[in-house]
């Protein structure tokens, strides 16, 4: 049956959107086939890695993915460092002369820290890696050990044609503090906040007050509930080289300061931090307020009789406008809510209590082997 065909613009749109690129598929991902790797491939690609020790892993590699497996290899611990690391590396081919080297390093905690080098020579790709000192992803932050991934990024040469040099980016990071998994995702765009994860074992009782990291400064925000634990959001550098020193720094004293508090009683920390609380009950509110004397500001000039044609009348038409760019320049939602006063905490707040398997906990049982 015949069907007409669409209409077609007569004239270019005024902004053209592209679409959005599929997540992992670059330019060249879409006009290369999926040929699969061949034998001669993986040990032209694995030459630079087996001089270096490495030794591919054929059961655990997928030519059809263009994805090499490396035989694991162990780092013997230091000093610094006592417990040896387990390294697995894998290099994948996502498009025409475009690999991406991962490093993926195992503590005797089963703590995990990745890095990360893209290029279109697997030959620098490992050097770069190897560069990088395996524990220097694992150091001791608020005196405990941390987890921390980063990508090797590289600075194009003052000329552009030399290599130039390269630093590391920060990505992620985790550790656990007395049942309570501490995560720090700082995988975000520019500009964008950087997210604090607290997530409790089901054994773990923990209820943090929202102020728990806000009394820190401006840059740590309220906790709020989420599935499985507790979020809040940590401003960040926007951009590098001050962005991966400034997310350590700040990661460093988020970690002291859980610590100090959560091995101290509840109580204690609304003695301590009161100043600090208010403080933060503050900057909590302000975004309402700054809502709440926007919109109160359009009705307020027309109640005061501005003239006709004057500035001040046509302030209160674009006050709506002017409070929308406020609020996509903070990068996130302000609250709305009226937030609770600072009050003592119970002593419950975050004290574990061993649990059976069956969910009862221990102190609550009785003896089998005792009769009644």
């Amino acid at each position: 049956m015949y069907a007409p065909k669409p209409m077609r613009p007569l004239w270019p749109p005024w902004l053209k959107r592209d679409k959005p690129r599929k997540s992992g598929h670059t330019a060249d991902a879409r006009r290369q086939p999926r040929i699969p790797l061949t034998h001669h491939e993986i040990l032209a690609l694995a030459e630079p890695f087996t001089r270096r020790g490495r030794h591919v892993e054929l059961a655990g590699s997928d030519r059809l993915a263009r994805r090499i497996l490396f035989r694991p290899t162990e780092h013997p611990g230091t000093q610094d460092g006592p417990d040896a690391l387990t390294e697995t590396l894998v290099l994948e081919n996502p498009g025409r002369q475009h690999f991406r080297l991962i490093r993926t390093l195992t503590d005797a905690a089963g703590r995990v820290a990745t890095l990360r080098s893209d290029g279109p020579d697997p030959k620098v790709l490992i050097e770069r890696v190897d560069a990088v000192d395996p524990r220097r992803q694992f150091p001791t932050l608020g005196g405990v050990c941390v987890a921390c991934s980063y990508r090797v990024e590289t600075d194009p040469g003052a000329d552009g044609g030399s290599p130039g040099t390269t630093r590391l980016v920060f990505l992620f990071a985790s550790t656990d503090l007395d049942g309570i998994a501490v995560e720090l995702d700082a995988r975000v765009g520019h500009g964008m906040p950087a997210e604090i994860r607290l997530l409790p074992t089901p054994q773990r009782t923990f209820r943090p007050p929202g102020d728990l990291l806000s009394v820190l400064g401006w840059a740590w925000r309220s906790l709020r509930p989420f599935d499985g634990g507790w979020r809040a959001h940590l401003r960040i550098p926007a951009a590098e080289p001050a962005r991966t020193p400034g997310v350590e720094a700040k990661l460093a004293r988020t970690l002291g300061h859980l610590v100090v508090t959560l091995g101290a009683p509840p109580a204690q920390f609304h003695r301590t931090w009161l100043r600090q609380r208010w403080s933060a009950l503050a900057r909590r509110t302000l975004g309402l307020m700054t809502i709440a004397g926007l919109l109160a500001v359009g009705p307020g000039i027309l109640m005061l009789g501005a003239p006709e044609g004057s500035p001040l009348r046509l302030l209160s038409f674009v006050m709506p406008a002017f409070l929308i760019l406020v609020l996509i320049a903070r990068h996130e939602t302000p609250s709305v809510k009226i937030p609770p006063l600072p009050r003592p905490l119970p002593e419950n707040a975050w004290v574990s209590e061993p649990t059976h398997r069956d969910g009862l906990a221990e102190a609550g049982r009785r003896d089998p082997s005792i009769s009644r």
